[in-house]
């Protein structure tokens, strides 16, 4: 996987306004009916971010106060990342160690990260995109393991040692 450059959102030729419609019909898909004037706001939102491509992936990046709408913790708002990562094929991604270097390339090694499993009155999954939440340095979640081990010895079914579970 190539490096990360920064470039400009592009909407293949679209307008703001065609764009502006666009999420309304979103909306409307689901059956829920916004303004115009939602839908703009919703826009910029969506839209008023960093933008990294590589290889492989686009990475639309909020950070802090840009990032607010998305999170729920009023101790955390002013502090968060939120990337939204997809691939340039459009294809499902999920390979853990790319959105692992994705997260360390964009925000840092020091930043722990989370992908959300929501409840399903939460769910979102309209596209093959990925979210992944990075709080700021030094904020260590609460669980997981205490100490680094990796194995980068390829093998095949996996990336762990022969007799471990799932691999036998």
């Amino acid at each position: 996987m190539n490096k990360f450059e920064r470039t400009e959102l592009s909407f293949g030729g679209k307008s703001d306004y065609e764009q502006i419609k666009s999420i309304r019909q979103r909306f409307a898909h689901f059956g829920k009916q916004i303004t115009f004037s939602i839908a703009k706001k919703i826009f910029k939102k969506e839209f008023a971010c960093e933008v990294w491509v590589n290889d492989i992936y686009q990475v639309n990046v909020q950070r802090n106060k840009q990032a607010d709408y998305m999170v729920q913790n009023p101790e955390m708002k002013g502090k968060m990342t939120y990337l939204s990562i997809k691939r340039l094929d459009k294809k499902s991604i999920h390979d853990w160690r790319h959105l692992q270097e994705i997260k360390n390339e964009l925000c840092g090694e020091d930043c722990e990260a989370i992908e959300i499993y929501p409840v399903e009155k939460r769910l979102v999954d309209c596209a093959n995109q990925y979210h992944l939440f990075v709080f700021p340095k030094g904020f260590l979640i609460g669980f997981g393991w205490g100490n680094r081990s990796v194995d980068y010895t390829p093998r095949e079914g996996g990336r762990g040692k022969i007799g471990q579970r799932g691999l036998d």
